[in-house]
């Protein structure tokens, strides 16, 4: 047996049956509508300034405009800006949708070409660019999904409800993947357990709200545990779930009222 099919398998397990309800019975609480709604404008966006029969009559305002739109980017582009034109930037973009053929490769050029920013850094600016510019394509997988560094994030946590263990013999499964297309494989059959379990209703968005969903479970539980101050300042699940997608924190989603936009703490676990 496979790793992936080993992977497939746990997800299938009877285990699991509990877990994929209550997912599904949290998330039909959720107001979700304006976040699909922002997200399938977030794509637009990217289509319209990267698209190849008009990026020529793109602005950099139109870029910034658009690439402000995705977490990473919206955090990374005061350091990049700096030491980097953004015409400059439209190139290599434009060259990272054109190198079709190996996600790893991409997502190295980019890295390659992006050193004022980590190495985990830039695999978020390649992977959520990628994403929302083709969802069907490229499944969502920045660290907060999966950290290669720490073997953390949502889609680990998910595993960890099957009460068992990999065939590696690590719960977190460390040696998860030996790269991005692996671990877009990993991803796309969760996409499968979706749509088997009703869970697939937001299209090609599903498992990105779900796994943001399951983070935010995450922080509630992480932090409920180890910091009951810290756990009083975090918005609510349309809140994370927002704020991992790239989206404004709904005002309504802050339980002390203050607007924020990027609470890095968060992150520092993954």
């Amino acid at each position: 047996m496979s790793e992936y099919d080993d992977f497939l398998d746990r997800l299938k397990s009877p285990g699991m049956e509990e877990t994929w309800r209550s997912v599904k019975e949290n998330l039909e609480q959720i107001p979700l509508d304006e976040t699909l709604q922002e997200l399938n404008q977030t794509s637009r966006l990217l289509h319209q300034v990267a698209n190849p029969l008009s990026i020529a009559m793109t602005t950099d305002a139109q870029w910034a405009g658009a690439l402000r739109r995705l977490r990473s980017w919206r955090r990374a582009l005061p350091a990049i800006e700096p030491q980097m034109p953004l015409g400059q930037l439209k190139v290599y973009l434009s060259t990272l949708l054109e190198m079709d053929d190996n996600v790893d490769d991409q997502i190295r050029a980019l890295g390659m070409s992006l050193p004022m920013v980590s190495k985990e850094q830039a695999h978020d600016l390649a992977i959520e660019f990628l994403h929302f510019y083709s969802p069907r394509r490229y499944p969502l997988g920045p660290q907060w999904v999966y950290s290669w560094k720490t073997a953390t994030g949502a889609l680990p946590y998910l595993m960890e409800f099957t009460n068992q263990l990999g065939l590696n013999g690590k719960d977190r499964f460390h040696a998860y993947g030996a790269n991005y297309e692996e671990l877009f494989m990993r991803l796309q059959g969760v996409g499968e357990m979706l749509k088997d379990h009703g869970l697939h209703r937001w299209g090609v968005y599903s498992t990105d709200l779900v796994l943001a969903y399951l983070y935010a479970d995450y922080l509630y539980k992480m932090y409920f545990t180890t910091s009951k101050s810290i756990f009083s300042t975090i918005p609510t699940v349309l809140g994370v779930v927002s704020y991992l997608l790239g989206l404004a924190i709904p005002p309504q989603a802050v339980p002390t009222g203050v607007p924020v936009e990027a609470p890095d703490s968060w992150m520092e676990q993954s």
